[in-house]
């Protein structure tokens, strides 16, 4: 319902603005008197538009309200001003429910810019809102939105109505008053065009209205802004609590939710881009905000999940929200490097097949290795192996098998292939070399880090086999005959040989008057036992650290 008009204090008390307190107070006894007898009143200047629009409650609200000087002067520029003969006429065509004649009498006596013509247009622009909230007619909305822009932007209008209003209220029409009611007009006025849109349900009157004066209302904000901006907020809130890769993997179940939460984000943009107000200030707060989520959320699965096409759509999405100029640049400025990325993973994936025949397969990637359908990230590996062996018979070789083990904490890559001397021998050898030379490249220096930090930075004691390594050096216990088995200990301040691999096994030295003599052994299937040679070079130089 269009309540700033229909509950106007004058239409409440059946006056109009030139009536003076003396009028309203008898206007307002009469009706009370009149409506506890169960008798309606109507009087000349009801316009014919709202029914049940006078109680014993309003008609003592629109009294108080004429009696508050700031109040007053919304309530008198918000309503007919009945002056001479043409508006007589207007107002007697109300009585008939003629307002196409009224709006005819209005617009022929409007042409014009001197005072009388402004204050026909005052009048004929209420009338127009009064008529839209029965009719939605959209030449009605551009004529009175065009006749609104004309009078609050004249100094000649603002003039007139300050002078016509002195006269009619002597007493408290100051200066002060006239000059805050300026700064509000456009806001009061929104509120109409907002009570429009509710009683239609169409956008038009909010955006028609932004785009000549850009303000918002208190209705606005309440009734359109607020809601729209706590259901972006809350799905908002549901993005920034995601941990994507804090279980070391996007399943299909966060990326519906994400799907969910940003779809109730677009679906609220989009009707404030309808409303006309997608650029307004706060909302474009609330969209910089949709957009750092999603941001936060696509640099979580590029960083720490490696899915980096997921990252690059939602980075897209998240550019297609932000509100302003510096978010939008840094978001491009991340979406060109992830572009790149994206180029540079492309062109370096390497996909090694085992087998010809629907066996194993192996992508490795800038970040990961995938085997099947699973996946283990580098920087999270813990340990690897691998090794080749030969079968013969009779001394004469027959095949060779492959094994191949890489681990994190939750998970395994493991795979073992027999491959005949004759069949199939020569492209698994190439492939198999190509595998272990990417993954002393890619994986070992991972897994020789995290080695070396538990060593020195947490004091811990490591096992390969039965090989323990400590910040002093590596070490096994020896055993003897007879008596305690002793502990055998080479130190990183010693002469300290680099192990070798050889023929499936990794060989660590100790020194002996200057010579490399054998520590022990360790199958190179021996988890994390082809690391040795890096892990004590590594282990060397920290050891010699200050």
């Amino acid at each position: 319902m269009l309540s700033t008009l229909k509950n106007n204090a004058y239409h409440i008390l059946g006056l109009d603005t030139s009536s003076s307190e003396r009028d309203m107070l008898k206007r307002s006894k009469e009706i009370i008197n009149r409506l506890r007898a169960d008798d309606t009143p109507v009087y000349d200047s009801d316009i014919g538009l709202f029914e049940d629009f006078r109680t014993e409650d309003m008609v003592k609200d629109a009294l108080q309200r004429l009696q508050s000087p700031k109040k007053r002067i919304k309530e008198y520029f918000f309503w007919f001003q009945v002056a001479d003969s043409v508006d007589d006429q207007a107002m007697g065509q109300f009585k008939v429910r003629d307002f196409s004649g009224a709006i005819h009498t209005w617009q022929d006596a409007s042409d014009g810019q001197g005072a009388k013509a402004l204050f026909y247009k005052k009048n004929l622009a209420i009338l127009y809102c009064l008529v839209l909230s029965a009719n939605n007619d959209k030449g009605y909305l551009q004529n009175s939105l065009a006749l609104w822009k004309d009078l609050i932007n004249s100094d000649k209008f603002w003039a007139s109505f300050t002078k016509v209003y002195r006269l009619h209220d002597e007493q408290t029409a100051s200066e002060d008053v006239v000059s805050d009611f300026k700064v509000h007009v456009v806001e009061y006025l929104a509120d109409i065009y907002t009570e429009l849109h509710q009683i239609h349900k169409d956008s038009d009157y909010i955006h028609e209205f932004q785009k000549i004066f850009s303000a918002k209302g208190e209705k606005i904000e309440k009734s359109v802004l607020a809601p729209a901006y706590e259901a972006i907020s809350r799905a908002v809130e549901g993005l920034e609590v995601m941990e994507v890769s804090k279980d070391g993997s996007f399943d299909k179940k966060e990326a519906g939710m994400i799907q969910q939460l940003v779809a109730t984000v677009q679906q609220e943009l989009n009707k404030l881009i309808d409303l006309g107000l997608y650029n307004d200030s706060q909302t474009k707060i609330m969209r910089d905000r949709s957009a750092n989520a999603l941001r936060s959320i696509a640099l979580d699965l590029h960083n720490n999940l490696s899915e980096l096409g997921k990252a690059q759509g939602l980075h897209e999405i998240a550019i297609q929200l932000a509100g302003t100029d510096s978010l939008k640049n840094k978001l491009q400025t991340e979406l060109d490097q992830i572009q790149k990325n994206i180029k540079d993973d492309e062109e370096n994936c390497i996909v090694i097949k085992l087998s010809s025949y629907g066996g194993v397969t192996v992508v490795l990637k800038s970040s990961y290795i995938e085997s099947g359908n699973k996946r283990i990230f580098y920087k999270d590996a813990r340990s690897i192996s691998y090794h080749a062996q030969s079968r013969s018979v009779n001394f004469i070789p027959i095949s060779q098998n492959y094994n191949y083990t890489v681990a994190s904490d939750n998970e395994t890559i493991t795979f073992s292939l027999d491959s005949s001397l004759h069949i199939g021998e020569q492209e698994h050898k190439e492939a198999w070399g190509r595998l272990v030379g990417l993954s002393e490249k890619l994986i070992e220096p991972h897994i020789v880090r995290w080695l070396v930090d538990r060593i020195f930075d947490r004091d811990e004691v490591v096992k390969i086999g039965h090989i323990e390594f400590s910040k002093q050096g590596y070490s096994k216990n020896k055993f003897k005959l007879f008596g305690e088995p002793e502990r055998e200990m080479v130190y990183w301040t010693d002469t300290v040989y680099v192990p070798q691999l050889h023929s499936g096994v990794v060989t660590l030295w100790k020194d002996k008057d200057g010579k490399n003599q054998q520590f022990d052994t360790l199958d190179m299937s021996t988890p994390n036992a082809v690391v040795l040679p890096e892990l004590v070079q590594a282990c060397v130089t920290r050891a010699q650290t200050p």
